[in-house]
């Protein structure tokens, strides 16, 4: 068990397409046991292996605590998405930023499990919102990329900061 540093903006690792899993064996869990480890030390509820410098299609997410699920999400693929919500979100890769950003309400994403048996899950709202979120990182996008140009430029300045290494306050739009 070990925490990693989490990269930041402008990194340019986490602007970089993740390359598929293709090896389920021990590195493998290892990797998942460290970037739980690093999530929950920076109380997030989602992390992509490239947050933590690791160009490998994987992504944890742990809602539990608010009534979705925990997994491990390995070569995710987006089946299916419907309808839109608008919600707050924010990354460990660019902190103290919360900003308003639309997605889908309800998704179905097809994984590999540890184990590289093939699966499928249905998200709504919160759930569907940090998978998108974690699948965007896999192909080197990060959440700050998809605002809308009104809003990039109201928070520029925070995000500047951010990339700068200045550390601010959580910066609610």
């Amino acid at each position: 068990m070990a925490i990693r540093i989490i990269l930041t903006i402008p990194d340019p690792v986490l602007y970089t397409s993740s390359l598929p899993v293709t090896s389920f064996g021990r590195d493998l869990r290892n990797l998942v046991r460290d970037m739980y480890d690093t999530m929950n030390k920076a109380n997030g509820v989602g992390l992509a292996a490239v947050q933590a410098g690791v160009l490998q299609r994987v992504l944890i997410i742990d809602l539990e605590h608010q009534g979705f699920r925990k997994g491990v999400f390995i070569n995710p693929v987006l089946l299916e998405s419907s309808g839109e919500q608008r919600s707050e979100e924010g990354c460990l890769s660019v902190p103290g930023l919360s900003v308003p950003l639309t997605r889908p309400k309800k998704v179905v994403v097809e994984y590999q499990n540890l184990s590289g048996r093939t699966e499928r899950v249905e998200a709504e709202n919160l759930f569907a919102r940090a998978l998108l979120h974690e699948m965007d990182h896999l192909d080197g996008k990060v959440f700050i990329d998809l605002l809308e140009p009104d809003l990039r430029l109201a928070h520029a300045e925070e995000i500047e900061k951010i990339k700068q290494g200045i550390r601010i306050e959580a910066v609610p739009s």
